[in-house]
């Protein structure tokens, strides 16, 4: 089978060396020809936990008119990225179908102008880093959810072409669920990390950053209720656990001066809660943390 990737950071690159593995054909759009370049010459590398490396050949290019369009396209780059391939994806066929892989909510109105038939949400819980332009380290085992947000066609994804003991995934029939479940998590995990400089795991050992989670956790399901059907607590905690060793990416951002997604995730969920009159004062106090470190982290370079 024929996928488009677009975007080759840790999401892109670790997606694509499962799929590589299945023997579907993949090809990158990358930001830059030096990456691209890279990626025809090396192809992608995965490192597992154990240093066990997995190598699979892929194609690569700048240019969107360049990549095949009778393929599965996916869409892994971060939120903030996509207004400026708006345009490019519109000029997709109608017939290609679309998943996006993005952390947030705020993607979702995007989404909507798309004029594809077939547009599908996917959320990935491995762990994931970057280390180079053509090597991902694979950190932490987990679940990636795929629910269809737009299926005109009525076709269905053939998900089970990419498949593998490592990489499970989960067909879901609700894509706003999913990923206000992924929002949640990200929301209970990352801004208390990237505030507070420490790992995932770190949640689970640190009281005081323990009741923090706890806390963040428990006014964010007052303000959505319908959470707990597809979140718990115990899901948010097992995260962290899986992933104890990782920088989760907004501290990852933080530290790399990169502008975090402090706003499709957490300030999505507080403009949502404040729609429905609910008010989320511990998350509104890390969001706003979040953003006093961007400002930090622009002042020094």
């Amino acid at each position: 089978m024929k996928v488009v990737i677009v975007g080759a950071g840790a999401i892109g690159l670790l997606v694509g060396s499962f799929m590589g593995q299945q023997k579907h054909q993949i090809t990158y759009i990358t930001r830059t020809k030096e990456q691209a370049q890279k990626l025809r010459e090396f192809g992608v590398t995965r490192i597992q936990a154990n240093e066990e490396k997995l190598n699979v050949t892929v194609g690569a290019t700048t240019e969107f008119d360049e990549a095949p369009t009778d393929a599965l396209w996916i869409v892994a780059v971060k939120v903030y990225h996509l207004k400026e391939l708006e345009m490019d994806l519109q000029s997709l066929p109608v017939t290609t179908p679309l998943l996006f892989i993005q952390n947030g909510l705020s993607h979702l109105q995007m989404l909507e102008r798309m004029k594809q038939s077939e547009i599908y949400i996917a959320t990935i819980e491995h762990g994931a880093m970057r280390k180079d332009d053509t090597t991902v380290l694979h950190t932490g085992l987990g679940v990636t959810k795929v629910a269809p947000y737009k299926n005109m066609s009525r076709s269905s994804l053939l998900v089970s072409a990419f498949q593998s003991p490592s990489f499970e995934i989960e067909v879901m029939e609700d894509a706003y669920a999913i990923t206000l479940r992924k929002a949640v998590l990200n929301a209970c995990v990352n801004p208390i990390t990237a505030v507070l400089n420490m790992k995932n795991g770190e949640l689970l050992t640190n009281t005081q950053a323990n009741h923090l989670m706890r806390a963040t956790f428990a006014e964010i399901e007052r303000a959505f209720p319908e959470i707990n059907q597809t979140l718990t607590l115990e899901n948010v905690l097992a995260l962290c656990e899986k992933t104890a060793l990782n920088d989760s990416s907004m501290l990852q951002d933080l530290q790399n001066f990169r502008k975090t997604e402090i706003e499709p995730i957490v300030g999505a969920l507080i403009s949502l809660a404040k729609a429905r009159n609910k008010e989320l004062p511990i998350l509104t106090g890390l969001y706003h943390l979040v953003l006093a470190l961007e400002i930090k982290g622009d002042s020094s370079e």
